[in-house]
């Protein structure tokens, strides 16, 4: 309330689950969500998308596109005797090939799906791996997935202070959304030069193409996409405006001189 009351000097930063009804902006969270985003002076955001979700119930001349960049700890090309040693590390061994399923551990997020095509696929390949984030694990949701995971599903509680180790020691990040923006877990992955693996959500064309991703259409397909995965070597190619954190950082610099006189 008070944000919005002096929201002449308030920036609002959106992200897809603060603004997005197919997951749970509805109810309090909309009403309050809306009442500052009414206010405030000025809304960045990070993809033509997420701009499509608010312009028809705000200002749209307070919108700007800005992304938080990478921070440069995920910058890193590591050879690969450097990525097998941070496996060890981690794993105490190491894989031909290892997949990450980043995202929440939610219904939303699809990791049933994610996990049960891996183990159809790899159950008896202890070589092959996939790592499965722990984040905001829903514990009900959990407990049904469990019947699906094989020895080589790892589940980690992977702090974000750790999370340039997890991504540099694999090959491929996974994703399954259910809807999204334009997930920074994703593109601190392509900072890191890896592989993306994901369903084929529309306005993903702002940061994903056929030489840094490998899209695929729904869960019967994604058996196929760890498959072409493995086949594939990721070609980042020129979106360092969008990963660079500096770039981004000035970028903020000129909202507040222009709209604070800061």
């Amino acid at each position: 309330l008070l944000l919005a009351l002096y929201g002449k000097r308030v920036i609002v930063h959106t992200m897809g689950g603060d603004i997005d009804s197919k997951q749970d902006y509805i109810g309090k969270k909309k009403f309050f969500t809306y009442l500052l985003l009414k206010h405030c002076k000025v809304i960045s955001v990070k993809s033509e998308f997420m701009a499509s979700m608010i312009k028809d119930s705000v200002d749209v001349s307070k919108i700007v596109y800005i992304s938080w960049g990478v921070c440069d700890r995920f910058h890193k090309k590591i050879s690969y005797e450097e990525k097998k040693l941070l496996q060890h590390k981690i794993f105490g061994r190491e894989f031909d090939f290892l997949f990450f399923s980043i995202r929440a551990f939610s219904e939303f997020y699809r990791q049933k799906e994610i996990i049960k095509a891996f183990t159809e696929s790899f159950e008896d390949n202890l070589k092959i791996g996939l790592i499965v984030s722990s984040l905001r694990k829903d514990e009900e949701y959990y407990n049904s997935v469990i019947k699906y995971m094989s020895k080589n599903v790892y589940i980690k509680e992977i702090p974000h202070s750790l999370m340039d180790t997890f991504i540099l020691a694999c090959d491929c990040l996974i994703s399954f959304a259910k809807s999204d923006g334009l997930p920074q877990s994703l593109m601190e992955g392509m900072a890191a030069n890896k592989l993306i693996l994901c369903n084929n959500l529309p306005h993903y064309c702002e940061l994903l193409n056929d030489k840094n991703s490998i899209l695929f259409s729904d869960a019967n397909d994604l058996k196929d996409g760890f498959l072409r995965a493995m086949k594939k070597e990721a070609v980042i190619g020129n979106i360092n405006y969008i990963l660079d954190s500096n770039i981004q950082a000035k970028n903020y610099l000129q909202i507040l001189q222009k709209e604070f006189n800061v």
